[in-house]
Order: structure tokens, then C-alpha cells, then sequence
């Protein structure tokens, strides 16, 4: 046993079995409610994520949290007591405490589901599904259904999402996600503007002509694929507003950890990221900032003289200076950045807008005609009764395994191995943040078998009689290797429908995928060593 305990297989196995269990954090006793949203005029000093146990030293559920309050309210959270003046509801939205961190699916936690319409006539409900499938479920890992509904020659579309919140929801839906970046210039009287071609301007009496083009305030005029707008003119000079790109520039979203981050800053958070932009999306930015100046104050390098506005639906993000090195140059990876009031804000927003960059723009502006909280179909009961039946499927084989081998120091590895593999798959869950539906329980209980499976090829080749001249170690080469062939099928089974599958399909995919991966390079070599001792033994 000393021997094993050395192995570095199995202390890596050992270790993320450990690690697995701090992430998932177990709560055996769970109480209270946990705090899942936070409205913005709410004074509560609590965020996502806090704990209430009692609302005026009474165990706190979620029907309290929804009441009116008038007077002081004493609220004892995980950060102590609050005495808090309150006229109205708290401003919180919360869910029972769970018992572990894992996110389960609308069948065992219940989730939100609204009903939108689109402002639009003529829009194709199909094309809404697919950008807000790719908005809220990126990679396929979190359960949300979405039905198209058709009702007196209206068209409606239906989402359900596992988990969540109802603010949560209508945060991703009400956004049409139009993303503009603007840079102004200053046209002064005589000047001349140089995109691809140059553009002479004149400006007197309220209007500005430019190369024969008169325009007044709020006028448009699209010149070398820039569009421009005329803001105010006053005094001989014109402020024109030009959009250098939009979200349908955008080629591609980074979100690695080189190309996107979080600092923190006098009384806040920046958060940023990079884009990668099209040809024409840069080449319009060198068109524009080819007309602006150069500005030089403490810095060697300077700045330029306008700076580039970030829009969202038409509501300002951020405003960034541009660098005068950059003037008249094609930039194609270009940051966004923005500012949060603490970490947790500062992350939530950098998420949304890069979901909303990768999904696109709506078609048209949606109005939620019905947003509610649905209930779980089968609850926190059937997620025991899984748990059992995938327990008692485990001791049931290692029963035969021990009826056929009669030895414990096969059986309680593999029993060990076999659960240490779904606690594994459980804190990646964890980490990567998808949800536990019933697919990906489905896919779990696959991976239990196919892991049982491979252990008693492991078992039995190491135990074979035979050619007495291939040792143990040879033998236990020999099954890995053929797990390993195994499990290629397996992963090249499930790789289409990571890219072809929509949802659950996906999140099954992905979960068996990752099962695999475990096994191949974590269980099965540790399993190997520790079988391949009692080999020897025997």
C-alpha cells in the first residue's frame, strides 16, 4: 500500500478527487436562502451570491424576501447582522441555499421562463431562436428551450432557462445588442476631409457642404464606405459623428486570458477585451483617425484629439483614448473596455457584452410578454434517488468483480476509482460552469459503464494465465492501449454533435467527451498501477 500511495498516477488522481470536493462544497445542512439578484435601486449591502438566514430573527425563506417591509428590518447574513430601513420589498431575488455548487438543470432546480414578441413586423422567428440559442447557451452546456409559437397571425417565441433569474433573463433578452463605435471629428471651414478620397468642406449658415453635399444638423451622408452624421455646427466649425465599426464588423471575440481581464482601479474595476475586426471594419478606423490630430501633454507619444465611444443600444459604455501612434493606421484587434462598480459587476458586464459580440444582433427590438419562475418537474428527491441508483449500480458490479475475483484489493480500487470519476466530472462542472440536466446524467452513467468496462479488461489481463514471460506491466500496457482505442471512438462518435448539436445534445456530447478524458489519462492509469501491485502480489 506504501508502494501505491508513492505512485504519481495515483496522487494525481488523489489530488484532484480533493480538489473536486472543495469546488463542489458539499453543504450537508444547507440554510437559508442565497441571494441570486440584486435590483439596482435595492440599498441592501449584500450581491449574488450572499446568504440570508433570518429576516427579523426568523428563518428566512423566499415567500419573506418577496413581502413589503415599512420600519427597520434586521437581516442576519453570512456578513452579519443588518439593520436596514425599509419601505417597500428588499430588491432581491434569491433561491433555496443549495446543498453544492453544481448548477442542476429545469427538471431538478426549476428555472425562468418568458414568452417575447418581436416590434417588427416580417422578422423570422427562426432567425430570433438562433441568435438568442447562441446568446444564452454558447457552448451548449446550459439547459435553455426555445420554442416558436404562433397566435391570432402573431408570432411569439418561447425560452425556458435552467437556473437563473428573472432579471438575469431579461437582461439577455432586452438587449437588441447593436454594438457602434463612433469617433467624432471637428470640420472646420475650409478643411478637407481625407478618407479614400478627399473631401472638401465648407460650413457657414447652419449647414456644411461637403465635395457638393449640403448637410445640416442631424443630416447623414455615407463617404468611402464611412458613415457620417452631422452632431452641431457652430461657429464656421461642424462636429460630425463617423461610425468606424459595428458588432457586425467583429470577426471574432477573445476571452483568454492574455487578450481579456480585470484590473482593478481607483474606486472600481476595468474590465477589457479584444476583438478581431474585419478588413473594412479596420481599414474605416485608419480612414478616420487620418483626420485627427495629434495631441501631445506628459506623454512622449501623445494622443489623438477625439476619442473612439463604445455604444451598446445606443447607451454609452466607455470612452478610450487612441494612442497617436495609431493615427491613419488599420487596426484589427482593437480592446473594449468598461468599469464596474466592484469585481463581480465589472465581470458580470464584460461576460454579457462578449456573449452579445458572439451571438449578434436581434433582428428587431422584442418586447417579454410574460416573464415568470417555473418550479422543478422532479426536484432534489430524484437527484438522490440518481445519486443512489448510480451508487448501487457501482456496489452491484464490484459484487460480481469480487464473486469472480475474490479479491479486495481489486474490488474496493475499482469501486473507489469508478466514484472518484464522477466526482471529477462533477467539479468540472464546477469549474467550466454548465449545468446537470438529465442528459448529462444520462452521459454519466454511460461513462460509469464504459469506466467498468475498461477496468475489468485492466483486471483480467493482469490476472490471465498465459505466456509467463509478459509481465504485469507489459499487460496493463496492452489494455491501455485499448482503452485508449476505445475511447477514440467514443470522442470521434460525440465531436459532431459538439459542432452540429443544439443544447442538451451538445451538453451531452461534452459531458461524455470530458468523462472520457478523465479516464483515458487520469483513472484508468491510476487503476492500472494500483492493479498491476496486486499482480505482483499475487
Amino acid at each position: 500500500m506504501k508502494d501505491i500511495f508513492k505512485n504519481w498516477k495515483v496522487l494525481l488522481l488523489i489530488f484532484l478527487v480533493v480538489i473536486s470536493v472543495i469546488l463542489i462544497a458539499p453543504n450537508f445542512s444547507p440554510q437559508g436562502v442565497t441571494v441570486t439578484f440584486k435590483a439596482k435601486n435595492s440599498t441592501i449591502p449584500l450581491v449574488a451570491g450572499d446568504i440570508i438566514y433570518k429576516i427579523n430573527d426568523k428563518s428566512a425563506t423566499i415567500e419573506d424576501l418577496q413581502k413589503d417591509y415599512e420600519g427597520v428590518v434586521k437581516l442576519s447574513t453570512n456578513k452579519g447582522d443588518k439593520l436596514l430601513k425599509i419601505n417597500g420589498t428588499l430588491g432581491l431575488e434569491v433561491k433555496n441555499t443549495p446543498s453544492t455548487k453544481i448548477s442542476f438543470g429545469l427538471d431538478i432546480e426549476g428555472g425562468v421562463r418568458a414568452v417575447i414578441k418581436p416590434q417588427s413586423d416580417n422578422v423570422s422567428l427562426e432567425q430570433i431562436i438562433s441568435t438568442l440559442q447562441t446568446r444564452i447557451n454558447i457552448y451548449g452546456l446550459r439547459e435553455a428551450n426555445f420554442r416558436s409559437i404562433k397566435s391570432d397571425g402573431q408570432g411569439f417565441v418561447e425560452i425556458i432557462m435552467a437556473g437563473g433569474n428573472r432579471e438575469e433573463l431579461r437582461e439577455l433578452l432586452e438587449r437588441q445588442g447593436n454594438f457602434e463605435a463612433k469617433i467624432d471629428i471637428l470640420a472646420k471651414d475650409g478643411k478637407t476631409l481625407e478618407f479614400q478620397n478627399k473631401y472638401p468642406i465648407e460650413v457657414s449658415n447652419n449647414t456644411i457642404n461637403i465635395n457638393g453635399t449640403f448637410l445640416r444638423v442631424n443630416d447623414t451622408v455615407e463617404l468611402d464606405t464611412v458613415k457620417i452624421k452631422v452632431n452641431s455646427i457652430l461657429n464656421n466649425t461642424a462636429n460630425l459623428s463617423t461610425l468606424v465599426f459595428t458588432g457586425k464588423d467583429i470577426i471574432l471575440v477573445y476571452s483568454d486570458p492574455q487578450r481579456s481581464g480585470i484590473e482593478q482601479i481607483q474606486g472600481g474595476y476595468r474590465w477589457s477585451f479584444q476583438v478581431q475586426l474585419s478588413q473594412e471594419g479596420a481599414q474605416r478606423f485608419a480612414y478616420v483617425t487620418k483626420n485627427l490630430d495629434r495631441v501631445f501633454s506628459t506623454s512622449d507619444e501623445g494622443s489623438l484629439s477625439s476619442k473612439i465611444d463604445l455604444y451598446l443600444d445606443g447607451d454609452l459604455i466607455d470612452s478610450l483614448g487612441i494612442s497617436a501612434s495609431l493615427k491613419g493606421q488599420s487596426i484589427q484587434t482593437p480592446s473594449i473596455t468598461g468599469y464596474g462598480a466592484d469585481a463581480q459587476t465589472a465581470t458580470k458586464t464584460q461576460r454579457t457584452l462578449q456573449t452579445i459580440l458572439k451571438s449578434g444582433s436581434l433582428p428587431s427590438k422584442i418586447e417579454i410578454v410574460q416573464l415568470e419562475v417555473i418550479s422543478p418537474n422532479l426536484g432534489a428527491s430524484f437527484l438522490t434517488n440518481i445519486l443512489l441508483a448510480i451508487t448501487a449500480a457501482v456496489v452491484a458490479v464490484s459484487i460480481i468483480v469480487a464473486i469472480r475475483y475474490r479479491k479486495k484489493g481489486i474490488v474496493i480500487p475499482m469501486l473507489v476509482t469508478s466514484m472518484s470519476e464522477v466526482m471529477i466530472i462533477f467539479g468540472a462542472s464546477v469549474v467550466i460552469g454548465w449545468t446537470i440536466d438529465i442528459a448529462s446524467i444520462a452521459a454519466i452513467i454511460a461513462i460509469i459503464g464504459t469506466g467498468i468496462d475498461a477496468q475489468i479488461i485492466m483486471i483480467d489481463q493482469s490476472l490471465r494465465e498465459g505466456d509467463k514471460t509478459i509481465t504485469a506491466k507489459e499487460r496493463i500496457k496492452r489494455a491501455l492501449f485499448i482503452i485508449l482505442g476505445a475511447g477514440g471512438t467514443v470522442i470521434g462518435a460525440m465531436l459532431p454533435l459538439t459542432v452540429l448539436g443544439l443544447g442538451v445534445l451538445r451538453g451531452f456530447a461534452i459531458t461524455t467527451i470530458l468523462g472520457v478524458l478523465i479516464g483515458i489519462f487520469i483513472t484508468r492509469p491510476a487503476f492500472g498501477e494500483i492493479i498491476k501491485k496486486q499482480a505482483h502480489a499475487i
